[in-house]
């Protein structure tokens, strides 16, 4: 990975990792402070070489691994980091050599030694995000194996090797501050106190409520955020109750979501 001379090859993507979640924590609050855990400064001891010699991982791809934040499951919140999107946590994986297949998404074959996998999507047709880096073209791709494919956004060349790269791709440095502006401007937002589903995009009237209790205290530039967790609080609280009455109209969809799209 490339970098300034004077800083680790790890720093700019860790750094990029932590800027979104602080940006998740303390602008958005979207998940619990406490749920972000961060490495000593030589990095994860649980995390090395040896531990993860299964996956076929290079150096440069462990070294990252070892300097992450992860985040830690929390019952009654959010911890998701998009739509049906949860950070994979590398702390415990003991990844034997011959045991690749057996670590999916973690070890997935299709993708080369210098390309991990750093999210998980919730399942087949979750329309979830595999965040991938590739440490040799410091790059952050969003493929989406169960949902559509974006209209590629990056002039980088693509050949069959690099198929992600036809994906939402963008420098390590660049890449977050797209789902930060996605959450700046409402098309993505999250229910804080759901613990399953949290992230939100589609385009129903019960999506477009969490939007208007966001706007209605002042996101994103005059967020009034305790007002704010408090009403979203009482909204996922009688929800569920709403969404059974008969005749409910909540999962109405009345618009279609921006961005162009292609098919697979």
């Amino acid at each position: 990975m490339s970098g300034s001379t004077d800083e680790p090859s790890w720093k700019p993507a860790v750094d990029a990792v932590r800027k979104y979640y602080n940006f998740l924590v303390e602008e958005l609050g979207a998940i619990p402070a406490d749920c972000v855990e961060y490495p000593p400064e030589e990095g994860w001891s649980n995390i090395s070489e040896e531990s993860l010699a299964g996956l076929e991982k290079t150096k440069e791809v462990v070294d990252v691994l070892r300097h992450l934040p992860y985040i830690k499951y929390s019952n009654g919140f959010n911890v998701q980091i998009a739509f049906a999107t949860e950070a994979l946590d590398y702390r415990g994986a003991e990844v034997a050599v011959g045991d690749k297949n057996r670590w999916i998404p973690h070890g997935n074959l299709e993708f080369a030694p210098h390309v991990v996998v750093l999210t998980a999507d919730d399942g087949p047709g979750s329309y979830g995000s595999q965040v991938l880096l590739d440490t040799e073209k410091n790059t952050f791709s969003d493929y989406q194996p169960g949902g559509p494919s974006k209209a590629s956004e990056t002039n980088a060349e693509t050949n069959p090797d690099d198929f992600w790269h036809s994906r939402e791709t963008r420098p390590v440095a660049e890449f977050f501050s797209l789902w930060e502006e996605r959450f700046r401007t409402l098309e993505w937002t999250v229910d804080p106190f759901d613990d399953e589903e949290g992230m939100l995009l589609r385009y129903d009237n019960a999506t477009d409520e969490v939007r208007q209790i966001y706007r209605d205290h002042g996101w994103p530039d005059n967020f009034r955020r305790r007002e704010c967790r408090d009403a979203l609080q009482e909204w996922h609280r009688t929800i569920k109750d709403r969404m059974a009455e008969p005749g409910n109209n909540l999962h109405e969809i009345n618009r279609q979501p921006p961005g162009p799209y292609v098919t697979t």
